[in-house]
């Protein structure tokens, strides 16, 4: 009989290997707006895994079984009362992170930001970031990709890193989903 926590990592491993194939394609097509937002479900899936860790085994598994049957994430309250889990939580829970985790969690946030304003066909979306998500963008690369990285950077600069970002992210959920 499969548990619920196993259907948990089949249905991550499943997602996970469909995003690779769809990224790989699109990469090759030179679709980097859409590589960008494959990479940032992952690396929601990544803070998401990092929260249910951190979470009493009990919880977890409520989290856990919630999840595989689509419904909504929700901690009980003393009073009987559903606490639903939302970005805020997930935000605050990221506060507490260091190292690494917290690295990838601020990488995401300036990736979802560049995946937004994502219009690499008549701009550099660059420019229109902000300071702190172009630092945490270079911060991150240059911390574990590519030391060269430059400062100034442009999306041209990105691209390259993307498919080793991804390959980090990747092996990442592989090991977080382990530890479930």
């Amino acid at each position: 009989m499969i548990t619920e926590k196993d259907e948990y990592k089949r249905l991550l491993k499943n997602r996970l290997e469909e995003n690779w194939k769809s990224f790989k394609i699109l990469f090759e097509l030179k679709h980097y707006g859409n590589c960008i937002s494959i990479m940032c479900q992952e690396l929601d899936q990544i803070i998401l895994l990092l929260f249910l860790l951190k979470k009493k085994e009990y919880e977890r598994n409520k989290l856990i079984g919630l999840s595989i049957n689509s419904q909504k994430l929700y901690l009980a309250m003393p009073d009987n009362k559903k606490e639903y889990i939302t970005e805020k939580h997930l935000r605050e829970f990221a506060g507490t992170l260091d190292g690494w985790e917290k690295s990838i969690y601020d990488f995401g946030t300036s990736f979802h930001s560049l995946s937004k304003n994502y219009n690499y066909l008549l701009k550099n979306p660059i420019v229109s970031m902000n300071e702190t998500e172009k630092r945490q963008i270079h911060s991150y690369i240059t911390e574990y990709h590519n030391k060269e990285f430059p400062a100034e950077f442009t999306i041209e600069d990105i691209v390259p890193v993307l498919v080793a970002v991804f390959d980090r992210l990747s092996k990442s959920l592989v090991s977080y989903m382990d530890k479930l």
